[in-house]
């Protein structure tokens, strides 16, 4: 089972909302989506430890990257030693060194600038996105599973291991004059599907990532407002259109502008477009099965 636990889901200047911080867990990995300030406070007072294993960031905004280089000196003062892996814009690197050197800290655990994450079962890729800098989505997507349906071989008199074997490596075998397929057996179970878009006005690019995801994050700054587009973002209709463009599964509206103190215009304008639409508030956790 994987969780998303929302820590910020507001963006711009600081509100009741939060900033940009989401974190995934599944099987005892974590990664980190956007690092706003407060967000080590926030994994904290969720009674979670900030040890991730991957960041991610998708741009260089302030209200989504302020909260990384204190979160990483934290990492150090409680003695982590293993690699910690940070996805983001080139500028991010750079950032993080100034900040260390500024700052007179040097961390005493790896840190490894990758372009995607491969896990055991899952990847994590970048996608660019349309903002007014150099930004970028993630999908989080995991690897379909296959598993060999015993119970029809058993109940068709087949139980060599050797057949089993090849069947799950989705090789054809011979056996008792029969010519036993690969699919007939297998029970194949589509991985999940994540996306998050961090910021962005509506295009192209994030409908394209987000087909047929499980969850989609959605920048939701506004109500039906076509301010949003001036600076980058989106409304909540605009999300809800992707959404039913791409024939995900949920729409999570995020981002939400600090002239708001309540998500009911945004979800109201969202749910005409789009009937599985949902808001979060800060600390909330989903659970995806």
């Amino acid at each position: 089972m994987r969780k998303l636990i929302f820590l910020g889901v507001g963006g711009g200047a600081p509100s009741r909302w939060g900033l940009p911080g989401i974190l995934l867990i599944k099987d005892g990995f974590s990664a980190l989506f956007d690092c706003g300030e407060g967000t080590q406070l926030k994994i904290l007072e969720k009674g979670l430890g900030i040890n991730v294993d991957v960041v991610a960031i998708t741009h260089m905004h302030g209200d989504h990257v302020l909260g990384l280089p204190g979160m990483i000196q934290t990492m150090g003062l409680l003695g982590r030693q293993k690699e910690l892996a940070i996805l983001g814009p080139k500028e991010l690197k750079d950032f993080l060194e100034e900040s260390f050197s500024r700052t007179k800290f040097e961390p005493n655990f790896p840190i490894k600038f990758v372009d995607s994450y491969e896990g055991p079962d899952f990847r994590i890729v970048p996608f660019e996105t349309c903002h007014t800098v150099e930004s970028r989505g993630y999908v989080y997507e995991e690897r379909e599973r296959r598993n060999l349906d015993v119970e029809k071989l058993m109940a068709e008199g087949i139980r060599d291991y050797r057949v089993f074997r090849a069947l799950k490596e989705g090789k054809t075998v011979q056996y008792g004059g029969r010519t036993l397929i690969p699919e007939d057996y297998l029970i194949i179970t589509k991985g999940k599907k994540i996306v998050y878009t961090g910021d962005t006005r509506p295009c192209n690019n994030v409908i394209e990532a987000s087909k047929n995801a499980d969850v989609l994050i959605h920048d939701s700054t506004f109500d039906n407002n076509e301010e949003a587009h001036l600076y980058g973002h989106s409304n909540a209709s605009d999300a809800a259109e992707v959404a039913s463009k791409a024939g995900v599964g949920t729409l999570v509206l995020f981002h939400y502008s600090a002239r708001y103190t309540t998500t009911e215009p945004l979800l109201d304008e969202a749910l005409k477009r789009f009937p599985r639409a949902v808001t979060v508030e800060p600390l909330d956790t989903v659970f995806i099965r």
